[in-house]
């Protein structure tokens, strides 16, 4: 006999809100701005040392051991340094978090620099990410100018994380368990 019943017990943890005790001022006033991170990297250059090992272990995989000469590598040799690169590629990871601005917020800084004589839409758009990085602390508009002009795919991912912050509705997209899943489709019938 097949059934449908969990055999585990669910339980839902979503809070039952009691609109007679709720207190939407304090959930308003304890509403966040948005926070996206992403991670840049020092060491790029060093994915082109990735793609040539990896290549280079496609060719050393399709040539049988007895075929190889003495001074040619073995995959397990080839991929110990394949390891060893994306290892110092990790290495040089920076979690970088900006925090959603308002249009409000965002137009206080464009006119700021109006005053100043900065009217460039690039560099305002630097100037408003730099005011939406909160980790780490004293990010710059030099950095950035420095990030776009040697890295400028990764400028692109924080304009793209900071855009996500201010614009896009907050959610997260984790694979969730089938239990949860499961509560989630109990509580919806019920």
């Amino acid at each position: 006999m097949t059934s449908t019943e969990p055999t585990d017990p669910i339980t839902d943890e979503t809070p039952e809100l009691d609109p007679a005790t709720f207190d939407l001022n304090a959930w308003i006033g304890g509403v966040t701005p948005t926070v996206r991170a992403v991670t840049l990297y020092q060491r790029t250059d060093l994915l082109g040392e990735v793609d040539a090992l990896q290549r280079e272990l496609r060719i050393a995989e399709s040539i049988p051991d007895e075929d190889r000469g003495m001074t040619d590598e073995g995959p397990e040799t080839i991929r110990r340094r394949l390891e060893q690169v994306a290892r110092e590629f990790e290495a040089s990871a920076l979690t970088v978090k900006v925090q959603g601005r308002s249009d409000p917020h965002r137009e206080q800084i464009t006119k700021r620099l109006k005053k100043q004589g900065i009217d460039d839409p690039r560099e305002v758009n630097l100037h408003q990410l730099a005011d939406a990085v909160v980790e780490p602390a004293g990010m710059t508009v030099e950095f950035l100018r420095h990030l776009g002009d040697v890295a400028e795919a990764q400028l692109k991912l924080l304009f793209a994380a900071a855009s996500l912050a201010s614009f896009e509705a907050p959610r997260v997209d984790v694979p969730f368990s089938s239990r949860s899943s499961a509560a989630r489709s109990q509580r919806r019938s019920s």
